[in-house]
């Protein structure tokens, strides 16, 4: 079985490795909201490991390109906005209003363009 992979050349190259780069961001931030928002040492250690965690389970089982289960358009984009709403959400409530909601719009706006220009399948 053959697959085709998108060319990490030109803008759509460029626009997958800022997905990539927002998908690190994302899991920074799910572990910075959660270690803020822990409510003690354990429960700082806990949540800055276990949002981060789920988020990246999430992202391999249904919306990376090789997942196992990946799912259909417009359902992988409404998950990716989804994590990216949910990490913003979550550094607001800790107090990063403004790490949020630059996470949140350039997050969703990569996931817009991944899917204009880059077409990842």
């Amino acid at each position: 079985m053959t697959t085709t992979r998108p060319a990490l050349r030109g803008f759509p190259g460029f626009v997958l490795v800022v997905r990539f780069l927002t998908e690190l961001a994302l899991l920074a931030g799910l572990a910075v909201a959660g270690a803020r928002l822990g409510g003690g040492v354990l429960l700082d250690v806990v949540g800055g490991v276990l949002w981060p965690l789920l988020a990246a389970a999430i992202w391999a089982l249904v919306i990376a390109p090789k997942a196992p289960r990946r799912s259909p358009e417009p359902t992988r984009f409404i998950l990716e906005f989804a994590l990216f709403g949910a990490a913003a959400v979550a550094l607001a409530a800790s107090g990063l209003l403004v790490a949020g909601i630059v996470l949140a719009v350039v997050g969703v706006l990569t996931a817009i363009a991944v899917r204009v220009f880059a077409k990842d399948g």
